[in-house]
């Protein structure tokens, strides 16, 4: 019973960890985007929209990992929740892009876009893609510098749908890509750090 509760404490404090994570970006989000409204002095009329949308997407956003909270039972179980169905390949990707687009043009990173004009509609869980395509354009506009690119793109690829996120940044030393997905970790020689565990050479 006593392994049984650390373990269960343990989870419990890796899926804190993960979500906290992933609130980073859209709560950065929604602070850029507040601060584009005061700074634009909203009117009645004439005002653009768009930051209210991406206030409204990134809050939709936070509120869904709040929810990801209740799945912590359900991934002690072993299970973890998925809603999968039919939707559009590229319309996720845009929609991942457009998350991180205030994010992009305060880095100064150049964005390229990729999706072939066949890409067909995916099964798949589309809210999880979205959390996936979310972290590796938010990490590839963390640590690309200023001037480099990021590409995002997908294409089919016999009946499966290939998605890509590229950087220009320094990419993953050989010796630690072994560790690539290990909970929380990253490189010491990272210069800036996310919510990973910094572990060091063998």
């Amino acid at each position: 019973l006593y392994l049984e509760a650390q373990r269960a404490t343990q989870d419990r404090d890796e899926v804190l960890g993960i979500v906290a994570h992933d609130l980073r970006n859209p709560l950065s989000v929604i602070l850029m985007e507040a601060q584009i409204l005061a700074q634009r002095g909203r009117t009645a009329e004439g005002g653009s929209k768009r930051p209210e949308q991406q206030i409204r997407r990134a809050a939709l956003r936070m509120n869904r990992l709040i929810h990801d909270l209740l799945d912590v039972t359900r991934m002690e179980a072993g299970r973890l929740t998925l809603e999968v169905g039919r939707c559009a390949a590229a319309q996720v990707v845009g929609e991942a892009i457009e998350a991180q687009r205030a994010l992009m043009s305060s880095s100064s990173v150049e964005l390229r876009i990729e999706i072939a004009p066949d890409v067909p509609e995916i099964v798949a869980d589309r809210d999880r893609l979205l959390q996936v395509f979310e972290n590796l354009i938010g990490n590839a506009i963390k640590f690309t510098p200023p001037g480099g690119s990021l590409t995002v793109g997908a294409a089919l690829r016999g009946t499966s749908v290939l998605f890509w996120v590229k950087d220009t940044g320094p990419g993953i030393a050989l010796e630690d890509q072994p560790h690539l997905f290990d909970r929380f970790w990253q490189a010491r020689t990272t210069k800036r750090g996310g919510a990973g565990r910094p572990v060091g050479r063998p």
